[in-house]
């Protein structure tokens, strides 16, 4: 019979006693006993529904996410009828949400908003905005050896800003309103990277009509992103790779009238007086000249 070791994360934290446990345990000292699937793992039930529920919220806060699992499956099995059945329902969705198995958290919550549709978790946005976390986590991440993130897919950030969007709309008042807001003024963060990296890609390959595009776009799709002097400064580079002075100019004025004091401010100045000085003071479109990279080098430097 296996006497089980559990690594309460929360007591052990990373000491000495964590590492001496975690070397006995690789070095086959200890008795291995749990599988992932939760066959192995041993729980002690009690009599009542709320006895269980809460037993498996604390192995939840313990981070023991398989004994919590059967904690509320049990309580959602034996006593279909409790309160805490319902609550159960909500616990096993919290429980995929912390193992980090986004996708079946996802249609878990889905699921328990679509059964309980009045339930106070429901009402009170938490089962949404634990959607819209699940679309957050699932982002790529920056790896060291892989290329940026923003250089990856971004399907699952364009999720996320969807669900951040939609939980915000319709829970205003919610007490993770804040917490939302904040995570999707990150998440825009991260599209606006994006659009700024294949814009960038395009205009270094020689397309400049389409970096416009990316970076037009970008714009307008998010005019709250705090990014828009970098997308403008962007752009108005672009029109002078492609010989629009006129129009970079009036882009370069925007820049230095909206973002005094600003880094990006200082480089459209530089960029005017590099327009003036080589175009005049009344500047045209699709110039002659040949791609002023030297300006961009001034205003870099």
């Amino acid at each position: 019979m296996c006497s089980r070791v559990r690594f309460n994360k929360r007591v052990l934290g990373w000491g000495p006693a964590a590492v001496l446990l975690t070397s006995l345990a690789a070095g086959g000292l200890l008795p291995a006993c749990a599988s992932d699937d939760g066959a192995g793992v041993n729980v002690n039930y009690s009599a009542t529904a709320r006895q269980n529920y809460d037993k498996g919220v604390v192995e939840l806060a313990d981070e023991n996410y398989l004994e919590a699992d059967k904690y509320f499956r049990f309580v959602k099995s034996k006593f279909p009828f409790s309160k805490y059945a319902v609550l159960a329902e909500l616990g096993m969705s919290d429980a995929k949400f912390q193992r980090g198995e986004y996708q079946a958290a996802i249609d878990s919550y889905k699921a328990f908003i679509r059964l309980h549709p009045t339930h106070e978790k429901v009402e009170d946005g938490y089962a949404a905005f634990r959607i819209a976390e699940c679309y957050v986590k699932d982002m790529p991440e920056d790896w060291l050896i892989l290329p940026p993130a923003a250089e990856k897919d971004q399907s699952a950030v364009r999720d996320a800003a969807r669900e951040l969007a939609d939980f915000i709309d319709k829970y205003p008042e919610s007490k993770h309103a804040q917490e939302a807001g904040k995570q999707r003024r990150e998440v825009i963060r991260r599209l606006v990277e994006h659009e700024l990296y294949v814009a960038r890609f395009y205009l270094d390959q020689g397309h400049p009509r389409a970096a416009i595009l990316r970076l037009t776009g970008a714009i307008e799709k998010f005019p709250d992103s705090e990014r828009e002097a970098e997308l403008l400064l962007t752009l108005g580079e672009t029109h002078l790779e492609m010989g629009n002075a006129s129009s970079a100019k009036a882009t370069f004025e925007k820049v230095r009238e909206a973002y005094k004091g600003e880094a990006q401010a200082r480089r459209a100045s530089v960029y005017l007086d590099y327009i003036r000085g080589r175009f005049g003071n009344e500047p045209t479109d699709k110039s002659p000249a040949a791609p002023p990279r030297d300006a961009k080098a001034a205003a870099n430097g």
